[in-house]
Formats: structure tokens, C-alpha cells, sequence
């Protein structure tokens, strides 16, 4: 079995104005929910680190890695709150753009209400709307 991964790290030119949501390339916006879900993950996990961080100075620590284990909680926690922060503020936001591009296109989007979903067997291509 082989397992491959990439990530690719692209910049796009910043905007003086708000991206016009249309379908001129066939395709609605992002959802968002992958930043979401990473930045949610990310900030409980800093957020957890931190408010844990004054464990580091009780009896359950040894004292002698006292300040290590302080200085290296508060580092690690303030490094993911500090990625996962702005992850679930661009993640609103991107799910904000699609919401709008949903109500504004409700026929076309649809379509895209396309999932697959786990079955016994293996998996289903499942199609849901509302009328």
C-alpha cells in the first residue's frame, strides 16, 4: 500500500475590494469548513495548553523542570492559539462568502448538496435538498 501527501503553499494578490461571488469559472466558493475544523482543533489545544500551564508549578511537577515545563507549555499553547485563532476567523469568513453564494444561486447550489456517505458495505453517493 502506498500513502502520498502534499501540501502546497500558494499566495494569491490581496484585494481593494470584496471578491465578486459568481460562477464565471463553474465553481462555488470554498466553505470553509477545513479551516474550521483545523483552526478549532488548533486553539482548544493552545487553549488547553495555557490554562494548564500553571500546573507546571505545583507538587506534580519536580521542581527542578518547573520552569521548563512552564516555558515550554506557554510557548506550545501560544503558538496553536496563535495559528488556530486566525484559521477559525478566516474559516467564518469563507463560510460566510458560501452561505451568501448558496442563497443568492439556490438552484445551483443544489447540486452541490452531492456526499458520500459510509455504508456497511463500503460507501453511497448521496444527494440531499430541502423544497
Amino acid at each position: 500500500m502506498v500513502v502520498s501527501a502534499a501540501v502546497t503553499f500558494a499566495s494569491a494578490p490581496a484585494l481593494a475590494q470584496e471578491p465578486r461571488l459568481d460562477l464565471l469559472n463553474g465553481k462555488p466558493p470554498p466553505t470553509g469548513t477545513g479551516m474550521l475544523v483545523t483552526g478549532s482543533i488548533l486553539t482548544g489545544v493552545g487553549a488547553v495548553n495555557l490554562l494548564t500551564s500553571p500546573l507546571c508549578k505545583t507538587s506534580l511537577v519536580p521542581s527542578d523542570t518547573q520552569g521548563v515545563c512552564l516555558g515550554t507549555s506557554l510557548v506550545v499553547g501560544g503558538l496553536f492559539a496563535a495559528v488556530g485563532v486566525p484559521l477559525l476567523i478566516v474559516g467564518v469568513s469563507r463560510h460566510n462568502n458560501y452561505v451568501e453564494w448558496k442563497r443568492q444561486h439556490s438552484a445551483l447550489a443544489a447540486l452541490t448538496e452531492l456526499n458520500v456517505t459510509p455504508t456497511p458495505g463500503g460507501a453511497a453517493l448521496t444527494w440531499s435538498a430541502s423544497f
